[in-house]
């Protein structure tokens, strides 16, 4: 068995993007390949708190890779890495968002909380089945108890050219999910899930090449590049396909449940 360690992104790879939680087929095949020995890492946008009760179902991942890599926490719910905004970097975000009225969320250890539109934010988590346990935090105060170590944002390409224009000189990343959508992680200079699965391998003992990376989204391009194998997803985009190293099977029904028996056939 040459691969140690399974990183899988959640929506629209492990997570079709119609099913409320992952289907269990793709939850029994993860299962089958971590009780065969390998390790299993869940690399997601999402901070740790936006994973909801349920939404794995039986999955015990042995690590996480959470909000675009700049939160790595281990099985137990204990952080490994943080990397955190800093506060000239949050109050840029603050003030441009504000300036524009666009919604703007930091993500917290205990949830994520939006600074602005937060209707906006429960809207589309609604329409979506996302769960992203977003509160209102328009007393924008949250930071004060400590500073976020991820922040989402709803705009265009054109506003986040328009940010760099203005705050360009503190590094700070826009990446966009998918081409044409305005849902976007905004990251710190070096923080990607390629850099969250390096920081983890490095950590938990592991060679990157000795690494599966999944995903389907230009968020995922990173990690996809810096695994021993990269696979895309059928519904991926045109970047993390060309990234990838090969192409899997749709999402759905349970694209990740061909992959798990297709790469380690002895564990079922």
């Amino acid at each position: 068995m040459k691969y140690k360690l399974l990183l899988l992104d959640i929506d629209g790879t492990l997570r079709p993007g119609s099913c409320e939680r992952v289907p269990k087929e793709n939850a029994e095949a993860v299962c089958a390949v971590q009780k065969a020995g390998v390790k299993i890492a869940i690399a997601t946008g999402r901070g740790r708190i936006g994973v909801g009760k349920g939404l794995l179902r039986s999955i015990r991942p042995d690590y996480w890779v959470c909000a675009g890599g700049a939160q790595l926490v281990d099985y137990k719910g204990a952080d490994l890495a943080l990397h955190r905004l800093t506060t000239e970097e949050m109050y840029a975000l603050v003030d441009f968002f504000e300036d524009y009225d666009l919604p703007l969320r930091f993500t917290y250890h205990d949830a994520n909380y939006a600074y602005l539109g937060y209707e906006e934010f429960a809207h589309r988590e609604r329409e979506k089945n996302l769960a992203l346990n977003i509160v209102d935090g328009e007393d924008q105060d949250k930071h004060l108890e400590e500073m976020p170590f991820g922040a989402f944002g709803f705009l265009s390409q054109e506003m986040a050219d328009r940010f760099q224009e203005k705050y360009g000189y503190l590094g700070l990343n826009f990446l966009f999910s998918y081409p044409g959508s305005d849902g976007c992680d905004i990251l710190q200079r070096g923080i990607d899930k390629g850099a969250g699965l390096r920081e983890l391998a490095k950590l938990a003992g592991i060679d990157p090449a000795d690494c599966v990376a999944v995903g389907d989204g230009d968020n995922d391009v990173a990690m996809l590049k810096a695994a021993g194998l990269g696979i895309a997803m059928g519904n991926g985009s045109a970047a993390a396909k060309a990234a990838a190293d090969r192409i899997g099977p749709d999402a759905e029904p349970h694209g990740i449940a061909e992959l798990c028996r297709a790469l380690w056939p002895e564990a079922f």
